[in-house]
């Protein structure tokens, strides 16, 4: 979705999202050999979120990047298993999904494979305590091929918006009628299945909240600049 985060001290001053994508990576390293008999091993979670911002520059469409930032709201627990314990994944899903506090259920199922086949890739009986480091990598995107097309809207009638009625008006479609694997112009994300889509009168189409934050500031289609009504 489009967001401003102009006000947010963890993005560049006037740094506007227009996508996002994230990707997790984990690291399991071992702490500890046992000096007793009992088969147990103790698993310590640290989970960090790091914030890359990039701007793709609208005359060659390469990405340049803006600096990172590490979240502040970094999360640790631990849980103890037996070695042969046949519900570790269970174990562990429940202790990453407390890391994750809800937030990332997109990238839960990841986190567990990697951690699970990480784990059984180590684990030996001496073993009795190990780290798993769990980092979420969110990478931001400022297109400025989006912003370019609103400062040039603007320049021409001073960022008219479409009226509200006709964005109310705009066609949604269904599963069966659009190509999922196009693209919405304005997140650059595929149009997909399970998002709501909408399409304007000139046939483009877009994410329904996309288009509609679109045309909130320019009655322009990003395409073909079509003009929607205006008030």
């Amino acid at each position: 979705s489009i967001s401003s985060l102009k006000n947010c001290n963890m993005f560049p001053t006037e740094f506007v999202c227009h996508a996002c994508f994230k990707n997790s990576f984990v690291n399991v390293k071992p702490i500890a050999s046992s000096s007793s008999s009992l088969p147990y091993l103790t698993i310590h979670f640290n989970f960090s979120i790091l914030h890359q911002c990039w701007y793709i520059r609208p005359d060659d469409h390469e990405s340049v990047s803006l600096g990172g930032t590490l979240d502040p709201s970094t999360k640790s627990t631990q849980i103890i298993t037996h070695l042969s314990d046949t519900m570790l994944y269970e174990k562990l899903n429940h202790a990453i999904s407390q890391l994750l506090m809800g937030k990332f259920e997109d990238q839960q199922h990841v986190i567990v494979e990697l951690t699970t086949r990480k784990l059984q890739r180590i684990m030996t009986s001496e073993m009795s305590e190990v780290c798993v480091d769990v980092e979420l990598l969110i990478d931001h995107y400022c297109d400025g091929r989006i912003l370019s097309a609103l400062e040039e809207s603007s320049s021409v009638d001073g960022m008219v918006p479409a009226s509200h009625s006709s964005i109310e008006l705009l066609e949604p479609m269904e599963a069966d009628e659009r190509n999922s694997n196009d693209d919405c112009s304005v997140c650059l994300d595929e149009l997909g299945e399970e998002t709501d889509v909408l399409r304007l009168p000139c046939s483009h189409m877009f994410h329904a909240e996309c288009i509609t934050k679109w045309l909130e500031n320019s009655h322009y289609c990003p395409l073909c600049r079509f003009q929607m009504p205006t008030d």
